[in-house]
């Protein structure tokens, strides 16, 4: 990062994303600053954080505990060092207000917006992190089929759900990367619908969406399953949404565009007629937060990397019917890929 930073002409930069802090810090509490300069980081957080603080931070990073607030200390610490006055931050990531906070307390400060810098970096993992998403997958796939022994007619969406999120602790995810998405019969057709009420019935589809969290970093899956002997329309879509996630699978590698692998997979859908069934992206990418960089949809500029951890998850969404959607997470490699979710792909009937 700090080539990066001489690249573009920065003499530091002020970090305010926390999975970006943590990912260059090791510190994971939920107020921070981290300053990093071409001979040092600084990480700035409050006395809540003292002791963890000293605890996770890793070695090349020195702690500074805000006396009243961060702002302030961030001006100490800038006027403190000797860096230049060219200071970039994240755009993305800092509020107006805070924006403004910092001009007013650090006067002869020339801000520059930095751009995705570090998300830019985060997006390739290496082998550790790729080991802790893999942990990851496990366990969602472990509490999956778990949830499964108790699906029948009658339970609601909100149950199942509820019974989800118990078993994934149980398996040892540390959180949720998000609210599980379980949606039934005709709600299956809503991509982000929330678990509610509805009690399933005989022929229901059933979506779930769902992940698990290890070490910080996350996994994403969505399985379709029916209640009872699927429709052919059920068997016809459920295809479909197969073959187009295995075409996304097959064209993920390292240094292709990320909107080549949305297209592979759309086109599998767009032919079997389905086309303006699929509203969203193919995928994206996932690590220490669920939706992260790469982008892997048709208006992405964004090539995969070597370590790059995508979701390929396509779907047709038929409304007032039901819909169906699968997701794979797949790891960009040279040459080739590695898929990290092995929970089978068919029509399981319930």
């Amino acid at each position: 990062m700090r080539d990066r930073l001489h690249d573009l002409r920065l003499d530091a930069l002020l970090v305010s994303h926390l999975p970006s802090i943590r990912w260059l810090s090791g510190f994971t509490g939920s107020s921070a600053f981290l300053i990093v300069e071409p001979g040092s980081a600084t990480l700035i957080t409050d006395f809540r954080y003292r002791t963890q603080a000293s605890e996770e931070i890793w070695d090349g990073v020195s702690v500074a505990i805000a006396e009243s607030d961060l702002f302030g200390e961030v001006a100490r610490c800038l006027d403190e060092a000797e860096s230049g006055p060219r200071v970039g931050f994240e755009d993305h990531s800092l509020t107006v207000r805070d924006r403004r906070a910092l001009g007013e307390c650090c006067g002869a400060v020339m801000w520059e917006p930095s751009g995705p810098l570090v998300d830019e970096l985060r997006s390739s993992k290496d082998s550790e992190e790729i080991g802790s998403i893999t942990q990851a997958v496990q366990l969602a796939e472990q509490a999956l089929e778990a949830l499964l022994g108790i699906v029948a007619e009658g339970v609601s969406e909100r149950d199942l759900a509820a019974e989800l999120v118990y078993r994934l602790r149980l398996a040892g995810s540390e959180s949720n990367p998000f609210d599980p998405i379980v949606a039934s019969g005709p709600r299956s057709a809503l991509p982000h619908a929330k678990p509610g009420g509805r009690r399933l019935e005989e022929g229901d589809l059933l979506l779930i969406d769902f992940g698990a969290t290890v070490e910080g970093y996350c996994s994403d899956m969505t399985r379709t399953f029916v209640l009872g002997s699927p429709a052919a329309w059920q068997r016809e879509i459920h295809g479909v949404v197969s073959e187009a996630v295995r075409a996304g699978v097959a064209a993920t590698e390292a240094g292709v565009p990320a909107r080549d692998v949305d297209r592979a997979a759309r086109d599998v859908i767009a032919e079997a007629g389905f086309g303006d069934r699929f509203g969203h992206g193919t995928g994206h990418g996932v690590g220490l937060e669920v939706h992260e960089r790469p982008g892997v949809n048709s208006r992405s500029r964004e090539t995969l990397h070597a370590g790059s951890v995508v979701t390929i998850e396509p779907a047709v969404y038929l409304p007032g019917r039901g819909g169906v959607r699968l997701e794979e997470m797949v790891v960009a490699r040279e040459g080739g890929r590695e898929v990290l979710t092995r929970f089978p792909l068919v029509l399981r009937e319930l």
